[in-house]
């Protein structure tokens, strides 16, 4: 029932971390490509997923693939309760001591400036706390030049953090994983401390790995960035990449964006 409503429902949002636009039907969405109004490298998500694709990747698929690819990034996304309210579900392990890695390259400096973003006007657009998060999410991965990113939401009403939404390759299969309460890094991100990882990973960089090596191989920059409101941990973003580690302005920027999404919270009183 849920894949045959997603089909009828013909709504997109499309973000490339300086505008956002949606609801909007597929066949505008293309029409704003065509036209220049959309830019490459924009990602997109229907408005039935908790996780972003990259626009290229949705718009080179054909109506009855797009169609699948809907009805199954939907089910993903509708199973994120059960799956974390299942009690054989366990965290996913830290990376161990033997597999922990370190990149043996001294950081490369980018050649291209880092990708301009605007937090705020992209967070202007979401109408509701979700739609805040996933925006967030988003412009984060932009901001900082990550591969993949993960948003650990707090829920009382399950008694854990799970994983709530998630952008980059294979990112979606991390969507209903719980952070097992020991982790150091979900330690850290009450404590209102980002993360980032070590060369050679530390406890919290082993858990981080242990999250974002199961969508990217070989992961190198890993960070966290918690989200923190009157003393209490809301969410926290999670980003990796393979290429370097992350630089300390790129984090930097990160943290500018969940310091607006607070903002956005707090003034459109999300939080009650």
């Amino acid at each position: 029932m849920l894949a045959e409503q997603t089909v009828l429902d013909d709504r997109w949002y499309v973000t490339n971390g300086v505008v956002a636009v949606g609801p909007v039907g597929f066949e505008l969405l293309t029409r704003g490509v065509a036209h220049g109004r959309i830019p490459a490298g924009s990602f997109v998500r229907h408005e039935s997923w908790k996780m972003w694709r990259p626009l290229e990747d949705v718009g080179a698929l054909n109506k009855a693939d797009r169609q699948q690819a809907i009805a199954h990034f939907a089910d993903i996304s509708a199973a994120i309760d059960m799956r974390a309210s299942d009690p054989d579900n366990e965290p996913p392990p830290p990376l161990s001591e033997v597999e922990s890695r370190s990149d043996s390259q001294p950081a490369s400096r980018p050649s291209l400036r880092p990708a301009v973003v605007d937090p705020v006007g992209v967070l202007s657009n979401a109408s509701s706390l979700d739609d805040a998060l996933l925006l967030a999410l988003s412009t984060s991965v932009t901001a900082a030049s990550a591969s993949v990113g993960l948003l650990h939401r707090v829920r009382n009403d399950l008694g854990c953090v799970v994983t709530s939404f998630a952008q980059g390759p294979g990112a979606e299969a991390m969507l209903g994983e719980k952070l097992a309460p020991q982790d150091p890094t979900l330690v850290a991100a009450r404590g209102g401390h980002t993360v980032v990882a070590e060369p050679h990973f530390g406890e919290a960089g082993r858990y981080l790995a242990g999250r974002i090596g199961r969508c990217l191989s070989n992961p190198c920059g890993l960070a966290m960035v918690p989200l923190v409101l009157y003393g209490e941990l809301v969410a926290m973003i999670e980003l990796g990449r393979s290429a370097r580690l992350f630089r300390a302005r790129e984090i930097a920027r990160v943290e500018d964006v969940v310091e607006a999404l607070a903002e956005r919270i707090v003034v459109a009183g999300w939080l009650g």
